[in-house]
This record gives C-alpha cells, sequence and structure tokens, in this order.
C-alpha cells in the first residue's frame, strides 16, 4: 500500500479495522439481549468491541458478525492462571478455540485482556504478583492451540499507573510501586509484539484537579494551554496520551504501539456529567484523531485505535470512584442513543436498538395519601439495592421536588425487581400506576425483560443496604415532614441528594 493510500485510508476509516471501538459492559441488572446488542453495533457500522470477560452467549452472538472483538478475563482469575498452564489451556479452549475457528461463523478475536486494570492504587498490590504469569501462560496456551499469530496477549491499565504529576512531562514514569511488574509486563508485550492497553480519563482528572478547565476538556479552543518544557498542550487528551508515551520511553520502550482501550464522557450523576457535553467532547476527540497537524509526541503520533466508554449504561457498575460511572453510555440502558456522534455510521443519525421487549408500562410512585413520615428511610433502603445515582448532585433527576424523588427511588427498585407487586409496597407507602410520572429532564425506566432465572440470579448479588448515616437540610416542613435530604448508603461513593 503507497503512503498515499495509507494516509486516505487513516483519514477516511478511522472506524474501520484500527479506528474506533466501543467496550461493551455488562454490568446490568437488566442487560440488553446479545443479541440485540450486536444488532446495534452492526446497524450503526462499530467495527470493533472490547469485552469485559468472556461470556459465551455474547461470544456466540458475534459469531459471523465480522465485529473484532477484545476478549477480557478478569482480575479474580489472575492467581490460578498464574499457577497453572493447565488452567490457562483449558481456558483459551474454553473460551477461544470453539468460537474462532476458520469458518462464516468465527468470531474475530484479535485480543485477549488478561486483567482489567489491575495496577489501579485502590487495589494496591493485590493482583501484581500473578499479572505476568496468568499473560505468560495464556499466551504459551494461545500457541499451544495455534492461535497465537491471530490473537494478542495484552493487559488494560489504569491511568494512575503512571505519575503524571512530572514537570516537565518528559520526566513521566510508572509510579513507583508498580514499576517492577510493569517493567516486567512491557517488555513481555514488546517480545510478542503486543501493543500497550491505556485508559485515558479526561472526565476524572478534570473533576479532580481544580487547575484544569472545562474547555480544556472539552477540546475547546483556550488561551490557558498547558506548557511542558518546550511542548504545549491545547488540550487534556494529549496532555493525558504524552504522560503515557514518556513513561514508555524513558522505560526503554519509545516505539511501542498504545491503544486507548478506554476512554469517554458521562451523560449524569455529576456535575458537568450531561449528554451535551458529552457529545461535545466525544465529536472533538475523533475530529482531533483525524487532525493532521495533531501530534502531541515528538517520538510518537497519535493512536489509531481507541475504545468508547462504552456502549450501553451499566445500573451495576462499581460507583466507588462516583455515580457518574454508571452513566458512561453513548446509548440508555435499552439502546437508545443519547446523543449523535460518528462510530462508523458516517453522516446519518445513530441507529436505536429496535423491538426491545420491556416490561409492562407501568411505575411505582409514593401514595401522597399516605403518612409519609418514614418514606425516606424506606428511599434510602431501596437506593441502596437499587441505582439511584440520577439523584446526585448534577443529575438529571436532581431538581425532583420532594416527594417526586422518593417516587424515584421506588420506582427504581420496583423495576430492578421486575415490577413485582410485592416490591412497590414500602410499608403501604408504594402505589403501582400507569401514568409515566417523567419530566422532560428526568426518566422514570421500564425494565426490560430478562429470563426469571437471570433475574433470580442477579439479585442474589445484591447487598443489603446498611443506614450509615441520615442527614436532613431544611428537615422538615410545616407538617413534620422530611423535605429535602441526603442519602449514603453502605456503598463507597453512593451519595442520593435532592436539595
Amino acid at each position: 500500500m503507497s503512503t498515499k493510500q495509507y494516509k486516505f485510508n487513516w483519514e477516511h476509516n478511522l472506524c474501520r479495522e484500527k479506528g474506533i471501538g466501543v467496550n461493551w459492559g455488562t454490568a446490568a441488572s437488566h442487560p440488553l439481549p446479545p443479541h440485540k446488542v450486536v444488532e446495534l453495533l452492526k446497524s450503526n457500522g462499530i467495527a470493533k468491541v472490547k469485552l469485559s470477560d468472556a461470556d459465551p452467549l455474547i461470544l456466540q452472538s458475534l459469531s459471523g458478525s465480522n465485529i473484532r472483538v477484545t476478549v477480557g478475563i478478569p482480575n479474580s482469575m489472575l492467581r490460578g492462571l498464574n499457577s497453572s498452564l493447565k488452567a490457562a489451556e483449558s481456558w483459551v479452549h474454553d473460551n477461544l478455540t470453539r468460537f474462532v475457528s476458520d469458518g462464516a461463523s468465527r468470531v474475530l478475536v484479535d485480543y485477549v485482556a488478561v486483567g482489567e486494570e489491575p495496577f489501579l492504587q485502590t487495589y494496591g498490590d493485590e493482583f501484581h504478583p500473578f499479572l505476568v504469569g496468568a499473560a505468560t501462560n495464556i499466551q504459551a496456551a494461545l500457541f499451544k492451540a495455534k492461535l497465537s499469530e491471530r490473537v494478542k496477549v495484552v493487559t488494560p491499565c489504569s491511568f494512575d499507573a503512571f505519575t503524571s504529576d512530572s514537570n516537565p512531562l518528559s520526566k513521566s514514569r510508572f509510579r513507583p510501586d508498580v514499576n517492577k511488574t510493569m517493567l516486567e509486563l512491557v517488555t513481555f508485550l514488546n517480545k510478542h509484539q503486543s501493543p500497550f492497553f491505556v485508559t485515558v480519563s479526561p472526565f476524572q482528572s478534570y473533576i479532580k484537579n481544580k487547575n484544569l478547565s472545562l474547555d480544556f476538556a472539552l477540546f475547546r479552543p483556550t488561551p490557558h494551554a498547558k506548557n511542558s518544557t518546550r511542548k504545549t498542550y491545547k488540550n487534556l487528551f494529549d496532555l493525558s496520551y504524552n504522560t503515557v508515551v514518556s513513561s514508555l520511553s524513558n522505560s526503554g520502550f519509545p516505539q511501542m504501539e498504545i491503544v486507548i482501550g478506554q476512554i469517554g464522557w458521562p451523560t449524569d450523576g455529576s456535575p458537568n456529567a450531561t449528554s451535551s457535553l458529552a457529545e461535545e467532547f466525544t465529536k472533538g476527540l475523533i475530529n482531533h484523531l483525524h487532525s493532521k497537524s495533531a501530534k502531541p509526541s515528538n517520538n510518537q503520533d497519535l493512536p489509531t485505535e481507541i475504545y468508547i466508554l462504552s456502549l450501553l449504561d451499566e445500573d451495576q457498575r462499581n460507583i466507588s470512584t462516583g455515580n457518574f460511572e454508571r452513566h458512561w453510555g453513548v446509548f440508555t440502558f435499552d439502546g437508545q442513543a443519547k446523543y449523535q456522534v460518528d462510530l462508523g455510521q458516517g453522516s446519518k443519525n445513530l441507529a436505536n436498538a429496535r423491538d426491545v421487549q420491556y416490561l409492562s408500562s407501568k411505575w411505582c410512585v409514593v401514595n401522597n395519601n399516605k403518612d409519609l413520615s418514614n418514606a425516606s428511610a424506606l428511599a434510602l433502603e431501596a437506593c441502596g439495592a437499587a441505582d439511584c445515582t440520577a439523584l446526585s448532585l448534577g443529575g438529571s433527576c436532581f431538581n425532583l421536588s420532594w416527594p417526586g424523588n422518593i417516587s424515584y427511588a421506588f420506582n427504581s427498585y420496583y423495576q430492578q425487581r421486575d415490577q413485582n407487586s410485592e416490591s412497590c409496597d414500602f410499608g403501604g407507602l408504594g402505589l403501582i400506576t400507569s401514568v409515566d410520572p417523567s419530566d422532560d429532564a428526568c426518566r422514570f425506566s421500564i425494565g426490560l425483560r430478562t429470563s426469571s432465572a437471570l433475574s433470580a440470579l442477579l439479585f442474589a448479588f445484591v447487598p443489603r443496604v446498611a443506614i450509615l448515616r441520615f442527614q436532613c437540610s431544611n428537615f422538615k416542613d410545616e407538617c413534620g415532614q422530611i423535605r429535602n435530604f441526603v442519602l449514603i448508603t453502605s456503598w463507597p461513593g453512593v451519595v442520593l441528594s435532592q436539595m
């Protein structure tokens, strides 16, 4: 291929082959059926997908789709795969061999992602002793299965694995506590010509650093560019990306290919987490990657492969870092586009999921004819088991007045429990209605139909809430009822508020 032709393909087919993919997570109480998700991917021209695990139903649904796939291995499996080559061989046989065999129905697996951000600071060194050994055994198992030429072993790394506060930025390195294991990992990746997968988190960087402006994070023209030695950065992505490039270069791997395994902007659950800003960020990112003049490092071009976080919202995603974690989706949990961006479909609008099977058009709301003195405590318990992150400060439902926010909590629990009539009791305070209580800003969702067996399995793992603290602002109105509340459950980071 000529240089001119390669350039043409890059500029016009960023969302093909290399290009842009999406993360398909499954931390949802009522997930969209896999075949519907694959239809959604195909109808929007999305050519690459990164999975968090090796769910056989998902892999089966991807058979024959021509969508290129990254299959994940969760951190919980690293110890066993490190200690046993046989376990690695069994995993490859069960999760890859039977799906990637030649033929029209095969799954096009490009990568096996061993671990999921195992260097996160919150994990400490829990997974460090097992990571490289697990990756080595999976590599050996791929070789034995004659798959090592077509499937590469990678490990997605979190952005906090780097000393990103270095000044000048060219002196960035791996965090001291992970340096030894990271060097072993990068040496392994380099040996097998595998890319370095990394998460870049502009939203989290912005909310944690008061010196970073929203304009800088959203690719807007800004007079407040960041300088590092003789290099000027006009946006947060370039600043973050060059931190990774410099860290690899300073460790002896200046030319290692970098893949952005996760990058996105949430749409709810926090101030500045909105669909309009997510659209602006994602369009800004894609346009920046198209730009001929964009080059954040003197030694390495911009990445040619990125995975947007994420395809769909996930109402059971861990929220220890913030309530926005459940709202990364370009699409809602039921496959409806929140905003418009070119993920491979070109100039057409994103296509929504079709023929989605919902539960009945029923909602659970508070019965205003009852004594509501205990309603807020019951809402607290409901939110401990369901998802109320939209009630957070800056969330789409934050401005619901009391007791509308109580109704939101009740309905969230009711839908998650498959609209079981008993789940709308709440000591006689709940009322099932066929009138949609949603407003222009706040959606009271209806759950998706899933098998009863799946729902039972999901709810078996829902923790019971422990009320740690109950705080009120303007605690009671003239009738003695709680008007405004801030609810904090036993789940770290869960703050549900209505002021």
